[in-house]
């Protein structure tokens, strides 16, 4: 009367199959994240200026950071996006460290080597997948 009953991995495979994209819970979570962002990103513009100023800096380095957590959970996405945003996220992040006028060098060299080490693992991990 109701019809066959699928099981959610028979509608996965029918998916795949077929040559869609299946919208899981991760991947509208990561799209959202994305926008989320870019939004921040555009704040942050309008607010204070694009400009490599410190105030804007800290906008682009919390947006590219949510843009590159939400790319990592959008399954579908290439690798190559995925590294592209984790590049952008890590130089901005190095020129923002940068850019601050009252860290030491010598903390400023540790800090380096975290967010390139950091950096390193997760595109290892995206390269695995």
């Amino acid at each position: 009367m109701f019809g066959t009953v699928h099981s959610k991995t028979e509608s996965e495979e029918k998916m795949k199959k077929q040559g869609g994209f299946a919208m899981y819970g991760l991947a509208i979570l990561g799209i959202c994240l994305v926008a989320i962002g870019l939004l921040t990103i555009g704040y942050g513009g309008v607010t204070v200026g694009f400009s490599l100023s410190l105030d804007f800096q800290s906008f682009l380095v919390g947006g590219l950071i949510l843009v590159l957590i939400g790319a990592a959970l959008i399954p579908g996405l290439p690798a190559v996006a995925k590294l592209a945003a984790l590049a952008l996220a890590t130089l901005s992040l190095l020129i923002y460290i940068h850019m601050m006028p009252d860290l030491e060098f010598m903390l400023m060299l540790i800090s380096d080597v975290v967010v390139l080490g950091f950096a390193a693992w997760v595109a290892i991990l995206f390269l695995r997948k």
